[in-house]
């Protein structure tokens, strides 16, 4: 389950057996999205998160740089990371190519949660799973 506070518009999740995007969410908990040329809504706790995986990862364009480390660049200077492993999740940094600096920015288990950081970033969020 995913609580409705953690949901945005754009959001890829899992309802049943099919992945569907978040087009509205409402105060009371209902979440929407397009079915054919429909709109339903349901309850948010019907909505299960997609766990990250290298592979959604890799069919994204991110590259693997050592087993559990892929990469992206953003800039000339700058690329996104996130790193499995960790006993506390998946986590995502921001660095920095010429001196290795780098920016923990949040832990990201789930493809929604890479695509609100993505967001904040200014970054194309609008991942295939």
């Amino acid at each position: 389950m995913i609580k409705a506070e953690d949901l945005r518009i754009g959001d890829l999740v899992r309802y049943g057996k099919d992945i569907i995007t978040i087009l509205a969410t409402h105060a009371d908990g209902l979440v929407c999205f397009a079915d054919g040329k429909d709109q339903i809504c349901v309850e948010h706790v019907l909505l299960e998160p997609i766990p990250l995986t290298p592979e959604i990862l890799e069919k994204n364009g991110w590259k693997k740089r050592t087993e559990g480390w892929y990469f992206m660049m953003i800039s000339k200077y700058m690329y996104l990371s996130v790193e499995f492993g960790y006993d506390n999740g998946i986590r995502v940094f921001l660095k920095r190519t010429t001196d290795g600096l780098y920016v923990k920015l949040n832990v990201a288990n789930n493809v929604h949660e890479l695509q609100h950081i993505l967001w904040a970033l200014g970054l194309d969020a609008e991942l295939k799973v």
